[in-house]
């Protein structure tokens, strides 16, 4: 037990740091993550995923994610109302950090949406790195979490407290934005067509498959 509590998180990778002052990025409020979670998932594209390691900040811009909706989605975690020590962080208030390991190897980070109790998600799938970083470097969800250093420790973390891990939004980014199905998800059944995708267009980081398309209309699809 001494041992795991003084083990020390990864190191972020260091081409990563930035000043979110010196860019003029603000911190989202709580409103923001309670909102219903499509829109959160489509609104996160552009914003900071930021983590602090000593005296600075790691971070990059989420060009990325997909949505799950909870216990209609067969897709989730939390899909039928699933509650384990794993999932319980889902269940926590918007703003809070789902982090799961996937094949004992890589992590996989989601911001937490709606208000406690209600299980969805959005997951964090890419993201474009700072300078002359390659694009590579975060361009699938294991890659964004191994090079900001985060592991299912941060599981259960508030963006809003003072702890190591936030989300900034610049102000007056205007991303070009498509939408897609979700990636790896054939075993969820009629969930796995639901349009819950969204990307930069213009990202290098982004791989796009066939069925992307642009500015999409999602209506009631997802559920």
């Amino acid at each position: 037990m001494a041992a795991q509590s003084i083990r020390k998180k990864p190191v972020p990778d260091p081409r990563l740091r930035f000043d979110p002052d010196a860019i003029n990025l603000i911190q989202l409020p709580r409103e923001f993550y309670r909102q219903d979670t499509v829109p959160v998932a489509r609104a996160l594209i552009g914003t900071w995923f930021a983590r602090r390691y000593g005296n600075h900040w790691y971070g990059a811009r989420i060009v990325e994610t997909e949505a799950y909706l909870g216990s209609s989605d067969a897709a989730a975690h939390s899909w039928r109302g699933r509650r384990t020590p794993r999932v319980e962080p889902m269940y926590m208030d918007g703003g809070h950090v789902y982090v799961f390991l996937v094949y004992g190897v890589h992590h996989c980070a989601n911001v937490v949406t709606r208000t406690a109790g209600i299980a969805e998600a959005v997951l964090l799938r890419a993201a474009e790195a700072p300078g002359e970083t390659p694009a590579s470097l975060m361009s699938g969800p294991g890659k964004l979490c191994a090079a900001l250093g985060i592991t299912v420790e941060f599981s259960g973390t508030d963006l809003l407290s003072d702890e190591d891990l936030r989300l900034y939004k610049s102000p007056g980014y205007m991303p070009d934005i498509g939408v897609s199905k979700r990636i790896g998800v054939d075993y969820a059944g009629e969930a796995a067509d639901w349009p819950l995708r969204f990307f930069d267009l213009n990202s290098p980081a982004i791989r796009q498959s066939g069925s992307d398309r642009r500015n999409t209309n999602l209506g009631n699809s997802y559920g």
